[in-house]
């Protein structure tokens, strides 16, 4: 179960809270696949915290039973929310506080062990991006526990259908008023991302961030279960996961849980371009570093780094020389040798994708 951070505003709160949904957007964009891979990380029953600026963390709540849905170009409450939220999921009461903890007390006052800063944030308030964030299990339970405590525990609950969740400008507190409010929007078409990434492959453009997309939204589906786990047993999904103050960030993240409660972490880097050795000294190498000094219960027997990337197209020349992409590729496999010589983490997986009749086809590298 993943915790999802929504960014909100004094206006656009207690909009969120009267008609239970969360959501993100970008300006005047109508559309924005790296929003869109955040919001698609969503699954059924996860936690769900409001981060109302220059106030605090408010919570809590959960991600709507069934399939998530989400609302994609939608201009349904614009004018009440005096912006634009491309994106969007229903949300339900979990155990919804009244107080907040405030931002100084849950990110700026130092704690006794450096590990235990809610640095997902930290690096997300640096950064200055991403109305969706994830944070890791341990962060979560240090940020819920904080809520409950300002609260001593206690939570609101609505009496009856007629009522609704609301936020004092006052006093700075959920409170239940009357009324029933329904979120009615109906428009919930979101792009092909199969298509939107075969079209930018044929012309020659950049498209991570839609392949990012297509990974959190179909993460433990078959035609991903053996690179992010099977779906059953993911238990946290993260995207573009901060790791350390340079602001890299792991494209992918699951942990899954397998078999006797033994985890696997899986940290997985997404290229739109054949592979280079770099990914693997310097992105990946980072990565493992990062897993073990912050993740609780990482070690070199269960942290699995995964490169996907995409074929090469032309592996030798008219000369019938190797071609550069097919070299650096060859350079990348041996710099993934001298990698799990080191026993730091599993041996790096390495997967390739293709295009066949409009969809997808990843294969495992065998080296």
């Amino acid at each position: 179960m993943t915790t999802h951070i929504f960014i909100v505003n004094e206006t656009t709160f207690p909009i969120h809270l009267r008609y239970l949904f969360a959501g993100t957007g970008a300006g005047d964009k109508k559309e924005h696949f790296g929003l869109l891979a955040d919001i698609r990380r969503v699954r059924s029953e996860d936690n769900v915290i409001f981060y109302l600026e220059r106030v605090g963390f408010y919570g809590l709540f959960k991600i709507a039973d069934g399939k998530p849905i989400v609302f994609s170009g939608s201009e349904y409450l614009k004018k009440e929310l005096d912006k634009k939220l491309i994106y969007r999921t229903l949300i339900e009461p979990l155990s919804v506080y009244p107080n907040y903890i405030s931002e100084w007390d849950a990110l700026d006052k130092l704690p006794v062990y450096a590990k235990d800063v809610i640095w997902s944030l930290i690096y997300r308030k640096l950064k200055g991006i991403r109305g969706c964030t994830p944070i890791t299990p341990d962060e979560s339970k240090r940020l819920i526990e904080m809520i409950k405590i300002a609260n001593h525990n206690k939570t609101l609950k609505k009496s009856s259908s007629g009522e609704h969740y609301t936020w004092d400008e006052v006093s700075k507190k959920i409170k239940i008023s009357k009324g029933s409010f329904k979120y009615a929007d109906q428009k919930r078409n979101c792009p092909d991302l199969i298509e939107e990434i075969i079209k930018r492959d044929r012309e020659n453009r950049a498209y991570e961030d839609v392949l990012e997309a297509y990974f959190t939204e179909n993460a433990g589906s078959q035609e991903l279960e053996k690179i992010c786990g099977p779906e059953k047993n993911i238990v946290w999904l993260g995207n573009q996961v901060y790791c350390g103050v340079g602001m890299q960030k792991i494209d992918v993240f699951t942990i899954a849980e397998e078999q006797r409660g033994n985890k696997v972490f899986r940290l997985i880097e997404l290229k739109d371009d054949p592979l280079r050795p770099e990914i693997i000294s310097y992105q990946i190498n980072r990565y493992v570093d990062w897993t073990h000094s912050y993740i609780s219960g990482a070690n070199n027997s269960n942290v699995q780094p995964i490169v996907v990337a995409r074929e090469v197209v032309k592996k030798y020349g008219k000369d019938l020389s190797p071609t550069k992409e097919w070299t650096l590729r060859n350079r990348a496999i041996k710099e993934a040798k001298a990698f799990n010589g080191l026993k730091k983490a599993k041996k790096i997986a390495l997967f390739e994708y293709n295009f066949r009749d409009s969809r997808m086809d990843f294969s495992e590298v065998d080296y």
